[in-house]
């Protein structure tokens, strides 16, 4: 099992209620290659095509995750971004 999988596993198990801005990096770049970019501040837009349309993603099939004193993320970002792994997965499987 790499690294993201492990992080992942670790998430989904113990549902902290924040991770450091690095294992969100290390998960963004595998899942989400090329699809993710910082914004001015402490913001980062995620975009994958599969989640368009869907209700918590919107029409560009888009989030955003808001990093904390820029070094973590609070725990509901890491509910959303695995949702949309999910549904990704899911849409990949059919």
């Amino acid at each position: 099992m790499g690294k993201p999988a492990k992080i992942l596993k670790k998430w989904r198990k113990n549902r902290p209620k924040e991770a450091k801005f690095q294992e969100i990096k290390t998960v963004l770049n595998v899942y989400f290659p090329g699809m993710w970019e910082e914004k001015a501040g402490s913001h980062i837009v995620v975009r994958h095509e599969s989640l368009i349309g869907i209700s918590i993603f919107g029409p560009k099939g888009e989030f955003t995750i808001v990093k904390k004193k820029g070094q973590k993320v609070k725990g509901h970002y890491l509910k959303v971004i695995l949702k949309a792994i999910d549904i990704i997965e899911e849409r990949e499987n059919l």
